[in-house]
């Protein structure tokens, strides 16, 4: 029996040439394939079995079933219907699949049979292959359809029955359902299967048969009327269908992504691989039945972007990132994309995606960064004392440079050198040594603006860089500089003096480094002045 769970047959129903859709057990359309829709022509909304027919069939339709229901496959539902002002009448024929604790519908369509003439006069124009053959299966009538199809003459037929015809498996499962419409007669309905024919140079052929019991108007005997269909090409795109879903999943099944495929309703889910219950932890059967589950664990700041993306009607591929948030407050970081899949009509059948775990993915970019970011810092900033490094004082001077030399602003150099800095090393130690460098990087930043830059050279040798200032603009800050320095926190109350020599930026410089060689003479110009007026003032005395 059809099942309406098994998303290979619902992929098969899809394509079948056979007008056919489901009903639910209200009557309800709840699914309709291609060629039924072509048919009945419906609006794109939800209907009932009453909008093309009299509301007296489906009524027939819910007695039957419910007089058959105790056993295990209920007898078809048969009937022959119009629909609005066609010419033509259909027979409506309707199965029932037990589903608990509902039923399901199953109705196919096809052109009443009973209208065709028995003489044989009218079979011949029909372009499907048709048959009538007696209570033993020889043929009476066959139009000429039907010998282009198995490839037989007249003469050769006249020897053989319908069932001879057929695949030996085929016609045992076939002859139960024959002899059961014999017994009910003229009024006996209808029944198809799909079976093999045997063509007549040996190689078998999948047809769809209709077969329906009528009397003959001369000899008042039963005789049978089949309709064949050839859906060789049909079986042979099921087996590649098949073989290749079989492929598909044994490759989805073993990838490290969530897979899922839908029908060009997102909301029609048709399959999701296992890997969803490893990522999203939880079964992924909920999505059958609520294809938006998978939604409850998107971060909320996320969750709605994500809906809107994944349930748009719009057929562009999409490619997007989100977290998961689980509630023992773990995060984990999923990349979504997908891409439509249009027949050969341009029409959207089916969306396919994939959910990508990209936790290690992040983690491991995180770790670069934060990496990144400490190596610059020990690139651009002076492990004792934080201020920047020579390196990074370097580039600035060089960057200040060339847009004196487009601009023409005025900017001032200062190099500071610690006095003494060696005997203090010599007395106290390395250790109280660093202290004072410490104190002076401290004793800079506190003394310049925002827009200034410290920086070490080296040793106890530091450069204050003033951009876009001239040194007529900062006489307080230079004041400020060269102050003495004596902290808390230094030994015996040491006192740091400094000296400082500054260079202002001229077209005279040629280079950012001679600028800096010019600001550095400077100050030992400045500090030996210095020593010698320390010297002469200890003479004096």
């Amino acid at each position: 029996m059809f099942q309406t769970q098994n998303k290979s047959q619902m992929l098969y129903f899809d394509i079948a040439p056979v007008p056919m859709l489901i009903l639910d057990e209200q009557g309800d359309i709840v699914h309709i394939n291609r060629e039924c829709q072509k048919l009945l022509r419906l609006p794109q909304t939800r209907h009932h079995i009453d909008d093309f027919t009299s509301s007296a069939v489906w009524q027939e339709i819910k007695q039957h079933f419910s007089t058959t229901i105790a056993f295990t496959s209920p007898e078809p539902f048969s009937k022959v219907i119009t629909f609005g002002a066609s010419s033509c009448t259909y027979t409506l024929n309707v199965s029932a699949e037990i589903s608990s604790p509902s039923l399901t519908y199953i109705a196919a369509f096809s052109l009443n049979q009973e209208a065709v003439n028995i003489g044989g006069f009218s079979i011949d124009r029909l372009p499907c292959g048709m048959a009538v053959v007696d209570a033993d299966g020889y043929f009476l009538d066959v139009n000429s359809a039907f010998y282009s199809l198995l490839g037989y003459d007249t003469e050769e037929l006249k020897t053989k029955t319908d069932f001879e015809l057929t695949y030996s498996s085929d016609a045992n499962c076939e002859h139960p359902l024959r002899q059961r419409l014999a017994l009910h007669g003229a009024g006996g309905g209808h029944y198809h299967v799909d079976k093999r024919y045997i063509h007549k140079h040996g190689h078998q052929l999948w047809v769809r048969t209709f077969v329906s019991a009528v009397e003959d108007d001369h000899t008042g005997s039963v005789c049978f009327i089949i309709s064949v269909f050839d859906i060789h090409e049909e079986k042979q795109l099921q087996d590649v269908i098949a073989t290749s879903e079989r492929r598909f999943r044994v490759i989805a099944e073993n990838v490290s992504s969530v897979v899922w495929i839908s029908g060009a309703d997102p909301m029609r889910l048709f399959y999701v691989n296992k890997c969803y219950e490893t990522v999203w932890e939880e079964p992924s059967e909920s999505l059958y039945g609520d294809p938006r589950a998978f939604l409850n664990k998107i971060h909320p700041s996320e969750r709605e972007i994500a809906a809107e993306t994944r349930f748009s009607s719009s057929t562009d591929s999409w490619f997007m990132n989100y977290r998961l948030l689980f509630p023992d407050g773990r995060i984990k970081h999923i990349r979504d994309s997908g891409h439509c899949v249009f027949d050969g009509n341009d029409e959207l059948i089916y969306r396919v995606g994939t959910l990508t775990d990209i936790t290690a993915e992040i983690v491991q970019r995180d770790t670069v960064v934060n990496m990144a970011q400490k190596l610059r810092q020990l690139v651009e900033y002076d492990s004792l004392t934080g201020i920047k490094s020579r390196h990074a004082i370097m580039n600035d001077i060089r960057e200040t440079y060339e847009t004196f030399s487009m601009t023409g602003d005025p900017s001032l150099l200062v190099y500071i050198d610690a006095d003494g800095f060696k005997g203090i090393n010599d007395t106290f130690g390395h250790d109280v040594g660093d202290q004072v460098l410490v104190k002076i990087a401290e004793h800079l930043t506190r003394n310049i603006r925002d827009s200034d830059v410290a920086g070490r050279i080296g040793g106890d040798e530091f450069v204050v860089l003033f951009r876009h200032t001239a040194k007529s603009e900062v006489p307080q800050i230079l004041e400020r500089l060269c102050q003495d320095i004596n902290s808390e926190g230094l030994p015996n109350n040491i006192t740091v003096t400094l000296s400082l020599g500054e260079k202002e930026l001229t077209p005279d410089v040629l280079s950012a480094e001679q600028w800096l060689s010019d600001a550095d003479q400077t100050m030992y110009q400045n500090k030996r002045r210095k020593k010698q007026a320390q010297s002469h003032q200890i003479s004096t005395l």
